[in-house]
C-alpha cells in the first residue's frame, strides 16, 4: 500500500494501542532506535521525546512527508535527532547498529510472507549485540476472512468530518488478505465530498513463519504473545506480537 492518497487521514484512525508496548520497550534499552516502517512516526516521535536518537524508514513518500510535518509542527524539539529516510527494509544499509529495532502496526506484514526472512536478516544486521527486535502482525484468524467493518467517522479541525470505510476480501488460494479503503471527507462550504481511495494487500503469517525467519537471521525469541499486554498466543488472538534478540557474542 503507497498510502499516496490517504496518509493524511492514518493517524486519526489508528487505536493506539501499541504505543505503550514500544514505549516501555524503548526504556529497556540503549542507544539509538531503528523504526523498520515508521508511517507519520506516530510511534517513533514519541521514543524520540524519551531523548533517544531515532532513525524511521518507509517506502512510502506520503507517509514520509506527513511524518516529516509532524516532526517539524508537533515535535520541533526532536527534530535534532530523528531522522527520516525513504528506504526499503529488504535493501536496507544504513552503516549503523541500534539497541532497539521495531516494526509497529504490522509494519512486515508485506505482500509476501517469504520477505520475513530478508526483512529480519535487514534488521539482525543493523542490530547491536544485545539488541532487541520486536513487531506486531495480524494473526492469521484475524487476517483470513471476508468482511466490511463498520463505517468510522472522524471530526478534524475546521469543522471537517472524515468517514473511512474498510472491505476486507481473504483469497485462500493464495492465502493473502487485500483491503479496500474508502474515505470520505466532508468540508464546510462545500455541497460534495472529497473521495479518496486505497486498496492493499498482506500475507498470511503464522508463529511456524515468524520462527523460521528469525532463526534464519540468527535472532532468538525473548517473547511471543497475542496482545500487547503480554497475554497467550492463541488461535483466537487478533496479533501476534514478539520480542527477539541479537546475542552478545554476535550472530
Amino acid at each position: 500500500m503507497s498510502y499516496e492518497n490517504i496518509a493524511q487521514y492514518y493517524d486519526q484512525f489508528g487505536t493506539g494501542e501499541n504505543l505503550g508496548f514500544y514505549l516501555d520497550l524503548a526504556a529497556t534499552t540503549a542507544g539509538p532506535v531503528l523504526e523498520l516502517g515508521v508511517g507519520t512516526g506516530r510511534v517513533l516521535l514519541e521514543i524520540a521525546k524519551l531523548g533517544r536518537d531515532v532513525v524511521g524508514i518507509d517506502s512510502s513518500v506520503a507517509m514520509l512527508r506527513e511524518a516529516k510535518r509532524k516532526r517539524r509542527e508537533d515535535f520541533p524539539e526532536v527534530s535534532g535527532r530523528c531522522r527520516l529516510i525513504l528506504a526499503d527494509m529488504l535493501s536496507l544499509d544504513l552503516e549503523q547498529t541500534f539497541g532497539f529495532i521495531y516494526s509497529a502496526s504490522s509494519g512486515v506484514q508485506g505482500g509476501s510472507a517469504d520477505d520475513l526472512r530478508g526483512i529480519f536478516r535487514s534488521a539482525a544486521d543493523h542490530l547491536a549485540p544485545g539488541g532487541l527486535f520486536a513487531f506486531d502482525v495480524g494473526s492469521p484468524s484475524s487476517m483470513r476472512k471476508t468482511t466490511v467493518l463498520p463505517p468510522e467517522r472522524r471530526e478534524l479541525p475546521g469543522g471537517r468530518v472524515v468517514i473511512r470505510f474498510v472491505a476486507q476480501a481473504y483469497n485462500e488460494l493464495a492465502d493473502k488478505t487485500t483491503y479496500d479503503l474508502l474515505f470520505k471527507e466532508f468540508i464546510p462550504g462545500r455541497t460534495t465530498t472529497v473521495s479518496v481511495t486505497e486498496t492493499g494487500e498482506g500475507a498470511i503469517i503464522t508463529r511456524e513463519t515468524i520462527e523460521d525467519a528469525l532463526a534464519y537471521a540468527g535472532l532468538t525469541i525473548k517473547s511471543i504473545a497475542g496482545d500487547f499486554e503480554g497475554g497467550p498466543l492463541t488461535d483466537d488472538s487478533k496479533w501476534i506480537v514478539v520480542v527477539s534478540e541479537r546475542g552478545k557474542a554476535g550472530r
